[in-house]
């Protein structure tokens, strides 16, 4: 296996082609998996060689960076390379509109590959309702959770996400939304094109977005501005990206990402503000014990595994 492609998967941006290569080269035997690991870790190590480990104070608390992971477990160098499940779907020869849904497992994520040749991933919990292949005059898809979107352009057919609360239009542009049906949270970001946003109870009420820029739901209403961390939206590449996050707010992540309730109960840590990086596939109880190298606390889960305490 070429080291190029292997480090184009690992940076994601390696071609499906490429992607499926990959897989298949991995699962070939035990001698591809262990260099493969082998060169995850290295990469790894890349990933955080040019940051250093350091605590600062601040008015409302502590800030604790997370780089040093590596030293602290080998583990974070094994990345389940199959766990990211890849779909392609291509176009069907039919003539009534068939309509296809996919639902992605807690802890996993999905690649898919449109009949128009649009390339969407898919966060952990989320679920995506979309034609087996475009009509002429539209491109509508159906979105209850985070997908990350890089559209084929088609002037003459919109590329629409209907999400709960509002629709984004858009031509062709690559962007990330962020709409889970049983959260008020609607977040959406632009990296390149634009796309517009607008209200589905009041279309006339839409914004439009400019390449690096996001649009939140604050207090009902949509709030724009520049995207300051991109790396929070690696999570298609399988990482945790979190940068001056309230410790609260980061349970709240990892219990989306893990499908696990996280209750709370050391008021010490309200006011703790995170940086660091993490494989989704290391595992919450792994990150927990990393997080204890920075923070004291203890954690616990109950009988049924359902629920984790921190103390």
């Amino acid at each position: 296996m070429e080291k190029k492609i292997l480090y184009r998967f690992f940076e994601g941006k390696a071609s499906y082609k490429e992607e499926e290569e990959v897989c298949n080269w991995t699962e070939a035997s035990e001698k591809n998996m262990q260099e493969y690991l082998k060169e995850r870790k290295y990469f790894d190590l890349l990933i955080v060689q040019n940051r250093k480990n350091r605590i600062q104070p601040t008015s409302s608390g502590n800030v604790f960076y997370l780089n040093n992971i590596i030293k602290y477990a080998a583990a974070i160098a094994i990345f389940i390379i199959c766990g990211i499940q890849i779909y392609n779907h291509t176009k069907p020869d039919v003539s009534h509109l068939e309509m296809n849904t996919i639902s992605v497992p807690v802890g996993q994520r999905v690649n898919i590959l449109l009949s128009d040749g649009t390339n969407v991933w898919l966060n952990s919990g989320s679920k995506m309702k979309y034609p087996a292949s475009f009509t002429k005059g539209k491109r509508e898809i159906t979105l209850n959770g985070e997908g990350y979107f890089e559209v084929t352009k088609d002037t003459k057919r919109p590329f629409v996400v209907q999400t709960d609360k509002y629709n984004i239009k858009v031509l062709g542009t690559k962007f990330n939304v962020d709409a889970y049906d049983k959260t008020s949270f609607f977040s959406a970001a632009l990296m390149e094109g634009s796309i517009q946003i607008s209200e589905k109870e009041e279309p006339s009420n839409s914004i439009v977005l400019h390449p690096l820029e996001k649009a939140d739901q604050v207090d009902g209403k949509l709030v724009i501005e520049k995207i300051q961390n991109y790396d929070i939206y690696r999570w298609k590449e399988g990482l945790i990206c979190f940068e001056n996050t309230t410790f609260n707010d980061l349970m709240k992540e990892f219990e989306k990402t893990y499908d696990i309730q996280i209750i709370n109960g050391n008021k010490n840590l309200d006011n703790y503000i995170c940086s660091g990086k993490f494989r989704i596939s290391d595992g919450i109880d792994f990150i927990l014990q990393v997080l204890q190298r920075d923070i004291s606390f203890r954690f616990q889960r109950n009988e049924n595994n359902t629920i984790i305490y921190i103390k």
